[in-house]
This record gives C-alpha cells, structure tokens and sequence, in this order.
C-alpha cells in the first residue's frame, strides 16, 4: 500500500552479514543507542541454538554486525532465546525477549545501560511470548502487550493480544485482553504483538502480527504471516480506537516468500521514529533475513482513522466471526 514503502536494499541483513557461525537472522529488536540506528538481532546456527547479534548503522539502512557482540542464552533459556524487542525508558534499555526452555515458553526480561553488562530480572510462567514494552509508565506503571497461550493447539483457546502492568518490571497483574484473533480477518490462527508502540496525540499507534492457516490451525507450515496496525488509547490502552480491517503489510516479495525455511512471513519487531516524523519498521522475512519497511507516523494515524475499504478474499468469518473497529 502507497502508506508503507519496501527499501529497495531490501534484505538489508542475511546471514552472511553475520560474523560468527549463523544459518539464519531475523527479527530483529530496532532502537537508538549512542546517536546511531541498532538492531538486537535474532541468529540461528546450523546447529538450531540461538542467540543475539547486536548491529548499528549511521542511515538505518546499512548495518554493521559487530564481532564481538553476541548475547547467549542462560542456563534458564536452555540453549534458546529469541524474537527481541528492546524500549528505553529513562536510561535504561529493556530487553524482552522469548525464552524458550523445556519447561515451556516464557518471557524474559533483562536490562542494560550500555549493551555491555545485562541483568536477567523477570522470567513469567509458560506459556507466554511475543512480549513488548511500552516507551513510558503509564498513569505510574510499567506496560507491556504480550502474547500468552496453549501449547496444546487441540484445545482451540485462541492466540490473543494481551495487556499487563507492573509497578516494578517484577510483578506483573492487571491482566486484560487487547485483541482476539477472531478480529482479524487475516489473523484465523494467532496475533502477537510488534515492535515498541509509538505514542501520538490520537493514540498509541501498535504494529502488531496477525498469521492465516489453511483451516485455523498449527498442524503445519502453510501458513501466511502479515503485518497489522490499530490504536490504542492513550491513558487507558486496554482500549481500541481504531483497528482497520486491511493488513499494513503483506508477503510479496521475493525474500518474504522465500521457500529455503518458512515462505511467506512478515514478521514486525522494531520501529525507529525518526526526527522528521519518519518511521523505519523493521522485519523479518520468511524467517531467514531482516528487512526494512519506512512511513510516517501521520500516514499510519490515517490509516488507522480512514481506513481502506477491504475484504479479505480468503475471510474465515464463517469459522470464527471477527469484529472491526472503526474510531
């Protein structure tokens, strides 16, 4: 959509760019640390453990892994960790990440100053992912959208969006869902929330995943993975101002289609809001490489407030009906 524009460097990170042993990158975490465009980057080796990369650039576009950066899992992550998203608040970066040990999937929570020393300090209970925090306390609280669900994919619970707080990053109530995948159409097996939210006078405009199986199931990989936006309020954001039927983006091209692991994934995880009201959205592709999609901050508020017309070709409503929200 004429909203949202690919790069055309697009992938702008592969695992070639990484140097130290990588099969694939992807999903990457996307901030600003010492006046510079970064990224905390998910790497998979050819051995499928998993750990992050940290790499920074002077445009937003062209990326320097660095050598000697490289965040392994602790002995509580069991060897796995992925899908960062990184928020500063104050002068402290909080790093939410997914922890994904036998025990079952959960989200932990580390923090740093400096990218240099890292304290571990909050893991939830399984089964719990795709967490994300909000750029500021909000009527005195820590806030972060998650994702929690079963892992038993029988039991048809849902895949929903999910709202908590936290008066210290510890101790986590309130919990409150945002969104259910029955309100997308094109989300009939799971959302989870994106990259930082990015506050606007309107709203909290939120970027979050919406995925499309063949019969609403996890059974097997045939499934497409799109980018969506809504608004939330901006004293209470259990509220939903605005969630247009329309995805923001969808797998097109060549490197979101790529068949080499999980064809057809847009996978949103970092935003970077630039001075002139420009925003970089960064993504995985096809879970293999990072790319880059840019737009505005109003552009986005339009669309959440004047949305395009849309129907979903493939609509599961009479599967599961969904729910539109219009301000």
């Amino acid at each position: 959509m004429a909203i949202i524009t690919r790069n055309p460097s697009n992938p702008i990170l592969t695992a070639k760019d990484i140097p130290f042993e990588c099969m694939r990158c992807f999903n990457p975490a996307a901030f600003r640390f010492n006046n510079k465009y970064c990224l905390l980057i998910r790497v998979m080796d050819f051995q499928k453990n998993e750990s992050f990369a940290f790499a920074d650039s002077e445009d937003g576009i062209n990326f320097k892994v660095k050598k000697d950066f490289q965040m392994l899992p602790s002995e509580t992550d069991e060897g796995r960790m992925n899908d960062p998203r990184v928020t500063k608040i104050d002068d402290t970066y909080y790093i939410f990440y997914c922890s994904d040990p036998k025990s079952g999937i959960k989200i932990g929570i580390k923090k740093t100053k400096d990218f240099e020393t890292f304290e571990d300090i909050y893991y939830s209970l399984p089964d719990n992912r795709n967490a994300v925090l909000f750029p500021e306390k909000i009527n005195g609280y820590y806030v972060r959208l998650q994702r929690p669900f079963s892992r038993w994919y029988y039991l048809d619970r849902g895949y929903d969006i999910w709202i908590s707080s936290s008066p210290d990053m510890e101790f986590w109530g309130r919990h409150k869902k945002v969104l259910s995948y029955t309100d997308v159409a094109w989300g009939n097996n799971k959302i989870g929330p994106g990259p930082q939210p990015i506050k606007t006078d309107k709203g909290w405009l939120v970027i979050y995943h919406g995925v499309e199986g063949p019969d609403g199931t996890d059974t097997a990989w045939k499934k497409t993975y799109r980018a969506g936006i809504m608004l939330l309020d901006l004293e209470d954001p259990s509220k939903v101002l605005a969630c247009p039927d329309a995805p923001l983006l969808s797998p097109e091209e060549d490197y979101e289609t790529d068949p080499t692991y999980r064809p057809n994934v847009i996978f949103p995880t970092g935003v970077i809001e630039k001075e002139d009201g420009g925003i970089n959205l960064y993504y995985g592709a096809a879970d293999n490489s990072i790319a880059l999609a840019e737009t505005t901050k109003d552009a986005l508020l339009d669309f959440c407030l004047n949305p395009p017309k849309y129907v979903h070709p493939r609509s599961h409503s009479e599967h599961r009906p969904y729910l539109s929200f219009h301000a």
